[in-house]
């Protein structure tokens, strides 16, 4: 019988994790990386015996990504995970100190340490997340969203109350105002739209299932950092026959039979194509505003100081913050989040020294070529300033770091730009609105066979929701296949 021949364009993990799944359902499949290795934004470095992730730090839905090595008969590949607690620590500006942890009373304890009341706040607000993943969230991953009516039929089935919470729904900011007094917690909440790259104050409330799901499934470490994931997730695609061209970038063309693909100087025909980049230039969707970026520093610190696994160091004005970022501007005053991966792992940094992974968020560039080489002139000046201000943050809040850091790594939307991503934008599609998470690209693309995945396209961005758009992609394309057989 006749193999359908599958190319993949893009080695991130919802690439290889389409890839990994139509080898394994029988196509012939060939992925196609223009960088020097897998993984996309999902990158590791080892430097002097520290590794650190240069992209995501952690893991959720930790059974969506062990679920999705058993479909690939891989589970030996997997790396352990470990399961965080305390899950965050959130200092501000004036020296007070939240901790979140899986236990809900704990951290609801821990809230009443900034006001009494906020305990009963951290109550309501978690039982309110709860709700808005059962009416929301749940329906919006359990299929790929091809259109409102399907998700509408999906929440219909959870009763009238979850379609009638959906319409009556409001911005996270304002959901975190329903529930807590102090600015500090709504800070807290708030920070959660930033895992989309989007503010608070436009995000709709729909993402206070972000925190229910930590609250929910854990926050966890991979062992070997996420680079090792990328690792095993390779390996497995590898053993399922997938071939794999590093160091190639590929074109794609529709054509009578199928699809060329493959570098400039020799395309190669495909029956279907899935594609591990952002889709909005593909849709011509370039004009849309983008969703924020960032700035990495990587430190290295001599010793091993007694620092959480993730921290987040916020600033004093969180609402004049995004208000800058969203206008072009760099914040004055930015919230800075750190992970420190040695806390839980000592395979990431030898004995007598910690590795950091400190980030800052940040415009994207703009995405005419006279804006973007601007603001990359912008950055080469800029640079050392929001350095100083990273460490000054750091020192500000651990003041025993002071002479023991060493800046060995960085990384800007520049560089971000300069490997595909839109703008630098880690997310691209910014989903602002009430209906913002709607109107995200599709996963069906606008040819017959043509297929996309990863943090551009649903369910959105972070490691399970990037497997999952891999899932999703590898499904839709073999259904595809099938028909068309």
């Amino acid at each position: 019988m006749k193999r359908n021949r599958v190319a993949v364009v893009g080695g991130g993990i919802g690439g290889l994790t389409a890839a990994a799944l139509l080898a394994k359902d029988g196509h012939e499949v060939t992925l196609f990386e223009r960088g020097a290795s897998l993984g996309g934004k999902a990158q590791a470095v080892t430097v002097e015996g520290l590794t650190l992730d240069t992209g995501p730090t952690l893991l959720t839905l930790p059974d969506l990504v062990r679920g999705t090595f058993l479909k690939l008969g891989a589970e030996d590949l997997l790396p352990r995970f470990t399961e965080l607690e305390p899950q965050c620590t959130y200092r501000f500006e004036d020296g007070r100190e939240f901790t979140a942890h899986k236990d809900l009373e704990r951290t609801a304890q821990s809230a009443a340490g900034l006001q009494a009341s906020e305990a009963e706040g951290v109550r309501r607000f978690y039982a309110e997340a709860s709700a808005i993943w059962r009416a929301a969230g749940e329906p919006y991953l359990e299929a790929p969203f091809e259109g409102l009516a399907g998700f509408m039929a999906r929440v219909a089935k959870r009763g009238v109350g979850a379609v009638l919470a959906g319409m009556k729904m409001g911005t996270l900011h304002e959901l975190a105002v329903r529930h807590f007094k102090t600015d500090a917690m709504r800070q807290y909440v708030g920070r959660f739209a930033t895992y989309t790259g989007a503010s608070p104050y436009e995000a709709s409330a729909a993402f206070a299932l972000i925190p229910h799901i930590e609250h929910a499934y854990g926050v966890h470490h991979v062992r070997g950092g996420i680079g090792a994931l990328v690792e095993a997730l390779g390996q497995a695609a590898r053993r399922l026959g997938v071939r794999i061209h590093l160091g190639t970038r590929a074109r794609f063309e529709r054509t009578r039979e199928g699809y060329q693909v493959g570098p400039a100087e020799g395309t190669e025909r495909f029956d279907s194509v899935v594609v591990n980049a952002d889709p909005l230039e593909r849709l011509a969707r370039t004009e849309e505003p983008l969703a924020l970026s960032g700035f990495v520093l990587l430190l290295d610190v001599e010793g091993r100081p007694a620092l959480p696994h993730h921290t987040v160091l916020f600033g004093g004005d969180y609402r004049r913050e995004f208000d800058e970022l969203f206008s072009g501007q760099l914040a004055s005053d930015p919230t800075v989040y750190f992970c420190n991966p040695s806390a839980t792992d000592d395979s990431m940094a030898p004995a007598g020294r910690t590795g950091l992974f400190v980030m800052v968020n940040a415009p994207a560039l703009p995405m005419d070529a006279q804006g973007a080489e601007q603001a990359a002139r912008s950055w080469e000046e800029d640079v050392e300033r929001v350095k100083a201000q990273m460490l000054a943050r750091l020192f500000q809040h651990y003041p025993a770091l002071q002479g023991r850091v060493r800046v060995i790594g960085q990384r800007s939307p520049v560089d971000l730009a300069a490997q595909g991503a839109p703008g630098g934008s880690i997310y691209g599609f910014l989903p602002h609105g009430k209906f913002g998470p709607f109107r995200r690209p599709r996963i069906r693309g606008d040819t017959p066979g043509l297929f996309f995945a990863g943090g551009g396209t649903h369910p959105g961005g972070g490691v399970p929701l990037v497997m999952l758009s891999g899932r999703f992609a590898a499904e839709l394309a073999s259904q595809h296949l099938r028909r068309s057989a």
